[in-house]
């Protein structure tokens, strides 16, 4: 605890909180015959019923009851095949103890206690009962299979391995475990129905918002995700790393407001191009043949009128009636359109131009 507390405080703090026994094997009750932290066993059988416990009680004993059947029938009928006296994973494991046991040296004490030393020159020494089954170690009190250190006992005396093995790793305690059944069980066509009212299940309400995946932390747990994560939640700021490091959330990031300012002047000058491509595009030259002739009038210039002599007025006179009676007899002949005046079209009316085809002009015109 000295060398933990010199790490980590906090971790000191939190394990002294903690009865000893929970967490450290040197307070471990012998009667389980386990030396792990973990209960795998609670652990394999949840994520089987996974999918059950979603159900309704009902559907779900009956899922578990299926289940448990199942597995009882077949670990009887494979233990019933198996030779050997020790189950095969608890064989294993004393193999694997006995090899080691080469690495140490007992020395008989007497009334069966022994005292097992390292042959490779280390002061590290326990104490063997094979008696009692027990060993300073504590690992032959907590497993109920013989240690190293006991193991390099037997090999001296020449005793037999499985006299020193707990009964709980035996075949027949595996067989007395499985022997009893779990029958089977009618279905509900063929219940016997009773006078009462039919139990309904609760009218169903679907909830407002997303459905709850996540299951519910304990106190001691974290609830966010540290500071890279995505999840937005309400009273919950999100951090990343720079902001992280600097103690600020996103909305002042100034990493941010730049990388914001760059993406609206990107997008603006985007929007300008597009729209010079477009007007560029949009705008044609009317053809001449197909559009009607029109005339801009341009101011006058006031000049002062000329004297002019009689014999000029006369000849001018004429001129102008000839004139006239030559453009009244090529307009009874041939109907010419009227030329209006008008000023230079604008913007607009030539975008109107440019998209109307030129078979509409003749119409509008």
């Amino acid at each position: 605890m000295k060398e933990i507390q010199q790490v980590d405080q906090g971790a000191y703090n939190h394990l002294m909180e903690i009865p000893a026994k929970y967490w450290s094997k040197s307070r471990f009750n012998y009667f389980p015959r386990v030396d792990t932290l973990v209960n795998n066993m609670c652990e394999c059988f949840n994520s089987v019923i996974v999918e059950a416990r979603e159900k309704p009680i009902v559907s779900m004993l009956e899922d578990i009851r299926v289940y448990l059947m199942n597995r009882w029938s077949d670990n009887r009928q494979i233990i019933v095949t198996y030779a050997g006296e020790i189950l095969p994973k608890i064989n294993k494991k004393i193999e694997r103890e006995f090899d080691k046991g080469g690495e140490w040296l007992a020395i008989y004490a007497g009334r069966d206690k022994y005292e097992v030393s390292s042959s490779q020159g280390n002061r590290a020494k326990f104490v063997v009962d094979l008696n009692l089954h027990e060993c300073s170690c504590r690992k032959f009190q907590l497993t109920g299979y013989p240690c190293e250190h006991a193991m390099s006992c037997i090999r001296k005396m020449c005793l037999d391995v499985k006299n020193y093995i707990n009964k709980c790793y035996r075949k027949q305690t595996y067989v007395d475990c499985y022997q009893h059944v779990i029958y089977p069980l009618n279905g509900p066509n063929l219940w016997s129905r009773t006078e009462n009212d039919d139990v309904l299940p609760p009218v169903f309400r679907k909830p407002i918002g997303r459905p709850k995946l996540r299951r519910n932390k304990t106190g001691d747990e974290p609830r966010n995700n540290g500071p890279l994560s995505k999840l937005a939640r309400t009273g919950q700021q999100q951090k990343c790393s720079y902001c992280f490091a600097l103690g600020h959330n996103k909305r002042t990031c100034p990493r941010k407001r730049k990388m914001e300012a760059a993406a609206k002047k990107q997008n603006a000058t985007a929007q300008a191009k597009k729209g010079a491509k477009k007007g560029a595009g949009t705008t044609r030259t009317p053809k001449p043949n197909k559009i009607p002739a029109k005339t801009t009038t341009q101011p006058a210039t006031r000049l002062q009128p000329k004297r002019k002599s009689s014999t000029q007025v006369g000849g001018s006179q004429e001129s102008q009636t000839s004139s006239k009676r030559a453009r009244c007899s090529s307009s009874a002949s041939q109907p010419q359109p009227s030329i209006a005046t008008v000023t230079s079209p604008s913007r607009r009316s030539l975008r109107f131009m440019a998209k109307t085809p030129p078979r509409a002009w003749k119409a509008l015109g």
